[in-house]
């Protein structure tokens, strides 16, 4: 196997300036990094990646931290961020979480033996007080509000979504609301920020009867429908933590005969080919700039407007 001393022998130059070549580093003569070039590839050498990041300080990869691999909703954001990445010769490594608080700190503690150029958090299970603690050892930027703490996000004002929906079916006169979150209230933001936006547009509480938690999947749709169902019999539309759940729902409702709307959320397929409402959280737009911000020298934090998106019955019983 060649390396870079024979490359220095073979284009007759040194092996300083055979390293500048592979580094991009300072000017080389357009002639000499020609014979460099060549010389590579007659003796079809590759530089060792470990060894240019270490004489670098760039490894040109990024690490994006997922608690799920098979969820549309994090597919979606990764990929966006890889088309991003693809563009600026970054290589992306998915790195699943499960929302497992120990994996998260081995991914951070990755960062800090620099196996990577920059973290990305699409959702974690970490503090972001403990985030914060590893930010002097790289770029770091999440897909969500990290609120007071100086960590750079590309967000959307998920509650402000959540509240202008609900506002919109209390307006229509829709009273029975069947709702899913993903995970329970007390360790999932987004769906403690469902519940309390309920709370905010209707003056109380919902009824637990109208919760259905931990839906993520098609399969947890159709669940969500049946356990509704079996606890009340006057649901008058379903607001769904995600597409993919609503699609489920929608599925169970036609089999069943129940005609009511139902609203997802994140404009995947599955509610432009089944004819649903949904809120559009701009995820692609999210993933983009949760790649940009990591190489930002200040902290940004960037304020996405969601949209939402009126299709199939309700579009027709809205007010």
């Amino acid at each position: 196997m060649s390396n870079i001393r024979d490359v220095a022998r073979r284009s007759g130059h040194s092996v300083s300036t055979v390293s500048r070549v592979i580094n991009n580093q300072s000017y080389v003569a357009k002639d000499t990094k020609a014979e460099i070039l060549k010389a590579m590839k007659e003796l079809d050498y590759h530089p060792n990646d470990i060894a240019r990041a270490l004489s670098t300080g760039r490894s040109y990869r990024v690490g994006v931290v997922m608690p799920y691999s098979d969820h549309p909703y994090f597919q979606k954001l990764e990929s966006a961020i890889t088309k991003v990445a693809f563009k600026e010769n970054y290589q992306v490594t998915l790195l699943a979480s499960n929302y497992n608080v120990k994996r998260e700190i081995e991914y951070l503690e990755m960062l800090k033996h620099q196996a990577f150029d920059g973290l990305i958090f699409t959702s974690r299970a970490i503090p972001f007080a403990k985030i914060l603690e590893y930010q002097k050892y790289g770029s770091i930027s999440c897909c969500e509000d990290t609120l007071d703490y100086p960590i750079s996000c590309a967000y959307t004002n998920r509650e402000d979504s959540f509240v202008n929906v609900l506002e919109l079916l209390k307006k229509s006169d829709f009273k029975h609301i069947g709702v899913t979150i993903s995970r329970d209230e007390n360790t999932s933001r987004s769906a403690k920020l469902t519940l309390d936006s309920y709370k905010k547009v209707f003056g109380h509480e919902i009824n637990d009867n109208y919760v259905n938690r931990n839906s993520q999947y098609l399969e947890d749709g159709i669940e969500a429908i049946n356990s509704f169902v079996k606890k009340e019999s006057n649901l008058d539309v379903i607001f769904a933590n995600g597409d993919q759940v609503a699609a489920g729902a929608r599925y169970q409702l036609n089999k069943l005969n129940i005609d009511i709307p139902v609203i997802g959320q994140e404009n995947l397929d599955y509610s432009y080919l089944m004819d649903f409402s949904t809120i559009d959280h701009k995820l692609t737009e999210i993933g983009e700039y949760a790649f940009w911000l990591l190489f930002e020298k200040k902290i940004i934090k960037k304020l996405i407007p969601s949209e939402f998106i009126s299709r199939g019955k309700l579009s027709k019983m809205i007010k």
